[in-house]
């Protein structure tokens, strides 16, 4: 009887100190106070915990999930890769925004492939079919806005900051870092696959077919990259829609 009431105290124990470090959260080191935190947030200075390690990672051959002690891929042997270091990485805090409504339900914004209008238009969309939207960074009069959109899904894209109920986020000037591309590679609307693919579409002249093929970026294509996020790059690099700025895994750039 004692030896099972000790283990049900040990028990009662064990479950307090588990609740109490949940509550509390773990400990972490802020680098720009120098001090040990337990919040998400440091109190002081406003910098977030370091996010742990991923658990897995992107094959850049067949774009499964890998576990993260694997260093090569089990079905096609492609080696797990990380940053070359050359550019930074980003965290992608947005702030909340939206399209502006107008008048006219039907009234299309159009977005961008890049911070202006030299670059190719990324489709028009209705701002009451947006159901979230965040303004990423701001380059001079136009803001990065990753946004869900009803009928196509999640896309990263720039709109006119006059379009958006709020365009005051950070204010940058993206540096270039020269790189290659390893393979061939699909981009993306954003750092993830569950983003929508980068398409083009097209009209047959004779019948007003509208036909979509996906957009590829040979092997060894020269790019731009200007950061990094989760495991992806930022780049601008042409391709069949023209001089684009879009995402393709780390693992698949040098």
């Amino acid at each position: 009887m004692k030896k099972l009431l000790s283990m049900m105290i040990a028990l009662i124990c064990i479950f307090t100190a588990a609740n109490f470090a949940f509550a509390e959260g773990t400990a972490w080191h802020c680098d720009a106070c120098g001090e040990t935190r337990t919040t998400e947030w440091c109190p002081i200075c406003g910098s977030q915990r370091p996010k742990a390690e991923a658990s897995t990672w992107t094959c850049p051959a067949c774009g499964k999930e890998i576990p993260a002690e694997y260093n090569f891929c089990p079905d096609d042997r492609a080696e797990k890769q990380t940053s070359n270091g050359a550019w930074p990485v980003r965290t992608l805090n947005g702030a909340g925004t939206a399209l502006k409504e107008a008048q006219s339900s039907s009234t299309r914004r159009q977005a961008y492939y890049g911070p202006n209008q030299d670059y190719p238009g990324a489709g028009a969309y209705k701002p009451y079919k947006v159901t979230s939207a965040a303004a990423i960074l701001r380059e001079g009069d136009y803001v990065l806005v990753d946004m869900d959109y009803k009928t196509v899904g999640r896309r990263i894209l720039y709109f006119k900051a006059s379009l958006l109920t709020n365009s005051s986020v950070e204010s940058v000037s993206l540096k270039a870092y020269p790189a290659v591309t390893t393979g061939d590679v699909q981009p993306y609307f954003g750092p993830g696959y569950f983003y929508d693919e980068v398409e083009k579409n097209t009209e047959n002249p004779r019948t007003g077919v509208i036909c979509t093929e996906k957009v590829t970026v040979g092997a060894g294509t020269a790019i731009n990259v200007f950061f990094e996020a989760d495991g992806w790059v930022f780049a601008e690099f042409g391709c069949s829609l023209g001089t684009i700025r879009a995402w393709l895994p780390v693992g698949m750039v040098r």
